[in-house]
Parts: C-alpha cells; sequence; structure tokens
C-alpha cells in the first residue's frame, strides 16, 4: 500500500488506507459515510456458484453504495 500511496501523491491524489476488523459489508458502509468520493473493491468471487463473477462482499457494496464503485477482477 506504501507504493500506491507514494505514486497517488506524486500526482496529486489523496491516498487513505485502512485496516479495520469485523463485517466487511459493515465498515465500507460506514468508511461511505464520511465522504469519500469513490470506492476501490477487488473481486474474488470464492463464495458459491452465484457470487462466481463478483465477490458477495464487492456485489453487495455495488448494490448499497450511494457513490461510485470500481470493483477490480
Amino acid at each position: 500500500m506504501e507504493s500506491a500511496k507514494t505514486i497517488c501523491a506524486q500526482k496529486g491524489i489523496l491516498f487513505k488506507s485502512k485496516i479495520v476488523f469485523g463485517s466487511p459489508i459493515i465498515e465500507i458502509d460506514e468508511m461511505i459515510k464520511k465522504g469519500f468520493d469513490i470506492i476501490v473493491i477487488g473481486s474474488r468471487g470464492q463464495s458459491g456458484l452465484k457470487e462466481i463473477f463478483l465477490g458477495s462482499v464487492a456485489k453487495a457494496i455495488v448494490h448499497k453504495s450511494k457513490i461510485p464503485v470500481l470493483v477490480i477482477k
């Protein structure tokens, strides 16, 4: 994450990261309320056939979020 933070700083992009424990859906939803512009989330799709293309956490965030979500596969 430090290299990503450095690259962003060089390009004038404010980069914030945070490690939290608990339900990822609840934690991300709480972070959204603090004024972020976009959510970037990875998709693993390992929780069953119906989530094979989009992980269950990413899917929940895409449907719940009121700000743009970029899903990385």
